[in-house]
């Protein structure tokens, strides 16, 4: 098994760093944490460890019988469960949602692209990249559009009182609450509760959520639903 040429090894390795680079920097932009250095070093990384894989064990084969054992996969097989810890690290959970998936994902995609890149498998590494920023931007203008649609249903929080009970205590924590409603309904449900319906801005998302928390606690308080029931 023959490695590498010194020249090419430094080719890969440069690839690596390019394309994860170029992934990172979407990321960046995004005012993400995992941003450009972070995909850069990890497509560099993943591409050494390929680049290893596959040139670090010339030295041992030889043309005599030996007990020695080459599997060219082993070293490469690592990355992927090595890079869960830093997708893991990307991933945030807060009250009212999960952030980071994104960033999580790319990180994985970009361990594949320096693998690849690593191993020589140019076209491999950079058709990854391309769909990789096709999707984190092309299809940006996709995503703001569905959430355009649901906005009115994300910022929402619908509150069901227990029958006979009195809105009062809703809008007394609503009036504690870091939120300037943009809507705010109540009427009585089919079954005799009332229900208290809270819409905001996308900007208090995370104040609605802490206040669906402490309105959850209240004695005449049934059901509490953040966004679409």
């Amino acid at each position: 098994m023959k490695g590498p040429a010194l020249w090419e090894i430094c080719v890969r390795l440069a690839v690596a760093a390019v394309l994860g680079a170029a992934i990172g920097a979407e990321r960046e932009s995004g005012g993400q944490d995992a941003g450009l250095r972070t995909h850069l070093m990890l497509s560099l990384g993943a591409a050494m460890f390929g680049v290893i894989s596959v040139g670090a064990w010339s030295s041992f084969i030889t043309s005599r019988p030996t007990n020695v054992s080459v599997d060219v996969s082993r070293v490469a097989s690592y990355v992927a469960a090595g890079v869960g810890f830093l997708g893991g690290g990307a991933i945030l959970k807060q009250a009212g949602g999960v952030r980071g998936m994104t960033t999580a994902a790319s990180l994985w995609v970009v361990a594949g692209v320096g693998l690849a890149a690593g191993l020589g498998m140019w076209v491999a590494a950079t058709a990854a990249t391309g769909i990789a920023l096709l999707s984190l931007v092309g299809l940006r203008p996709v995503r703001n559009a569905v959430r355009r649609a649901s906005r009115g249903h994300e910022n929402e929080i619908t509150v069901v009182l227990r029958s006979g009970a009195s809105p009062a205590t809703v809008l007394r924590a609503l009036g504690t609450a870091a939120i300037t409603p943009t809507e705010l309904h109540v009427g009585p449900r089919d079954s005799g509760s009332v229900e208290v319906v809270v819409r905001c801005d996308a900007t208090e998302r995370q104040a609605l959520a802490d206040l669906a928390s402490k309105l959850s606690s209240l004695d005449d308080v049934v059901e509490v639903h953040v966004g679409r029931e």
